[in-house]
């Protein structure tokens, strides 16, 4: 289909809200049954909840795993209000972009981005597309394109394309050897724990790096990261690098480590930081691979700081009676410890205990998405 529609976003997971948005542009009497149908889950099958785009009240309780600024959320024709859930791995993210072609709805290298001013995507108009309703819009204002004259236009034709896309063929060639010299890098999507980091620059895909080469950082933690504003870098032996994003499960608990100022506090019920990627199926207290991904960030946060130790906090949500979740939130908690030792973490610096619903995220329990939130595993900082 001819492109209508060009997104330009920020990352992952705004670009995502951008192909929503832009979807609208083309239809904009469509439905959330429209947008569900238009956008299945398949498009990000390892997200916690049933659907990608939920109504903004269903969101009470977890809004930190959705877009939840007003200038985020999607407005229906009607005035309906919807938040799209915030979790994209590289895979998914790939997926949504092609999906999205057959829709007229293209999307720009991040590359080609500027800073924005306000928001997290922008939305250029492409061959004389005009929203209905609308009068034509202006020129875009970025990214500059510059200005080609229509008969050099047609001299260069289509192949001007295949040169462009065999040069970032060749670029994408130029950092894979870099990268995996003697062409021995693993062909697994999800790097073993052994291999090097991956830079990926969305905040849902955390790289993991491998603890056995943290060991080896003699330097104090301070000398370890500089901010980038939006994140932390930490630098690692071999020139390797780790982004930790704020906001996320792994910065908050590296800053509070590593904050002089923060204290342990010694009440049970305060101090816990939510495993934002830790989620459990109804019944059991099996790990799913991006949890076992958020549990080796957790333990590689640990090498840096050998003194330190941690709880373990498992939860359910409130289906069944209370004994049958405290063994069953005991069980997510010790998986959770348990695995965080296979990582290297040494076993007296990991306890767990399980707390059936008494502590829930979302207290309604009253919603699917509600009720997934609440199966979950919490760190508490116990000794620095």
């Amino acid at each position: 289909m001819k492109s209508k529609i060009r997104v330009y976003g920020k990352s992952q997971s705004r670009t995502a809200l951008g192909i929503i948005n832009a979807y609208l542009k083309l239809y904009p009497d469509a439905t959330l049954f429209d947008l569900r149908r238009a956008f299945p889950k398949s498009l990000n099958p390892k997200s916690f909840t049933e659907h990608l785009i939920v109504p903004e009240k269903e969101t009470k309780g977890q809004e930190k795993q959705f877009f939840e600024r007003e200038d985020e959320l999607i407005v229906l024709k009607t005035g309906e209000r919807l938040a799209l859930v915030e979790v994209w791995s590289k895979d998914d993210f790939d997926a949504i972009c092609e999906h999205a072609k057959q829709y007229g709805i293209e999307v720009a290298e991040f590359e080609g981005t500027k800073p924005f001013e306000k928001g997290s995507f922008e939305l250029e108009y492409l061959n004389d597309f005009v929203p209905p309703g609308k009068n034509p819009v202006p020129p875009r204002k970025y990214p500059p394109v510059p200005e080609v004259h229509e008969e050099k236009k047609r001299r260069f034709g289509w192949w001007w394309w295949l040169i462009l896309l065999l040069l970032l063929l060749l670029l994408l060639l130029f950092c894979w050897k870099k990268c995996c010299p003697g062409n021995k890098c693993s062909t697994s999507t999800v790097p073993p724990i052994e291999n090097k980091s991956v830079p990926v620059e969305n905040k849902d895909t955390t790289p993991v790096i491998s603890v056995d080469s943290v060991k080896e950082v003699k330097a104090k933690p301070d000398s370890l990261f500089r901010d980038l504003g939006d994140s932390l870098l930490l630098l690692l032996p071999g020139g390797k690098e780790w982004k930790i994003w704020k906001g996320g499960s792994e910065y908050k608990l590296f800053t509070f480590l590593n904050s002089a100022d923060a204290k342990v506090d010694p009440d049970k019920t305060k101090g816990w930081i939510v495993l934002d990627r830790v989620r459990f199926k109804t019944g059991d207290a099996i790990l799913t691979s991006e949890a076992e991904k958020q549990l080796k960030n957790i333990a590689m946060i640990m090498s840096f700081f050998p003194n330190s130790r941690i709880k373990m906090g498992g939860h359910a949500d409130n289906t069944g009676s209370d004994a049958i979740n405290i063994k069953l939130s005991t069980a997510r908690a010790k998986v959770a410890a348990d695995k965080l030792i296979s990582f290297g973490v040494d076993a007296g610096r990991v306890s767990y205990e399980g707390y059936s619903y008494q502590y829930p995220v979302c207290p309604e329990n009253n919603t699917t998405a509600c009720r997934a939130a609440n199966r979950r595993v919490d760190v508490k900082v116990t000794q620095k």
